[in-house]
């Protein structure tokens, strides 16, 4: 019964974070930037009175996590729209949206990772280091090769030219490189290690895989809502079971990459032509 408490803490924690925090859009903007702002700073004096506890102690890990999350995202929302603007990219094209993902991933990480080594945490207990290296290499990189075989058939079959698939091809890469890397730290590599240590390996991925899938619950791109977020479920226990087994978050990562590949070919469908 307490680790089912636990368990249900941490999912109600990671939705209140990541998606009333960070992506749903549907709260009033005044609100949520009330509670991008606030986030931060009330799970970073909830981390610090953990702290102070004995019997709190093993939480002030994964409230760090969560506030390093927290920042990345508060980061995001402030300077993503300035950055778009500053590059004039427009997101209506491949391009854009490429150049979109790229701001947002890079002020969502950056952030996230720097105030989580202030906190204490390591390189190591964020999977940000070699790992089992020739084991994710095979999973990460056949898992990319297959779903990149899937895009190419997809985009072909869609009527976008050959010519038009070459050029759009390095955006195309650039989103998935960025994104996948981007989500697998923003949820695994930051909490795996701290959800560990509260629910065990098995019931720290199956969190987080809860979450995350249904974070994407709001998502335009999916003709098909459930058959994508049960897929979305597999695929996140799977990215989950190879972040654990080899120690690292770069097969994941790969693999991240090529199953948004499958994305990509939607919006080459709709921009590429």
């Amino acid at each position: 019964m307490k680790k089912t408490g636990t368990f249900l803490l941490l999912f109600v924690l990671g939705i209140v974070v990541y998606f009333a925090g960070g992506y749903w859009s549907g709260i009033p903007a005044f609100w949520r930037t009330v509670i991008k702002f606030a986030l931060p700073f009330l799970l970073l004096a909830a981390a610090w009175l953990c702290g102070r506890s004995e019997s709190l102690r093993k939480w002030r890990g994964v409230l760090l996590a969560f506030m390093a999350a927290s920042t990345g995202f508060l980061v995001s929302w402030f300077f993503n729209d300035y950055l778009l603007g500053l590059a004039g990219a427009a997101v209506d094209t491949v391009q854009g949206i490429a150049l979109a993902k790229m701001t947002e991933s890079v002020l969502i990480v950056l952030p996230s990772y720097l105030v989580a080594r202030a906190g204490g945490i390591t390189n190591r207990e964020m999977y940000l280091c070699r790992g089992k290296m020739k084991v994710w290499m095979v999973i990460g990189i056949g898992a990319f090769i297959a779903f990149f075989t899937i895009f190419l058939a997809q985009v072909s079959g869609s009527g976008v030219d050959r010519e038009r698939i070459i050029n759009l091809l390095p955006w195309a890469m650039l989103f998935v490189f960025m994104n996948g890397f981007m989500e697998e730290f923003h949820f695994r590599g930051l909490l795996l290690s701290p959800f560990e240590s509260l629910l065990g390996k098995h019931g720290g991925n199956l969190c987080i895989a809860l979450f995350f899938t249904l974070i994407h619950a709001p998502v335009q791109y999916a003709p098909d809502i459930f058959p994508f977020l049960v897929i979305l479920f597999v695929l996140a226990l799977a990215w989950g079971y190879v972040i654990q087994r080899t120690q690292s978050l770069w097969g994941a990562a790969l693999f991240h990459a090529g199953a948004d590949l499958l994305i990509v070919a939607g919006i080459f469908e709709t921009y590429g032509n």
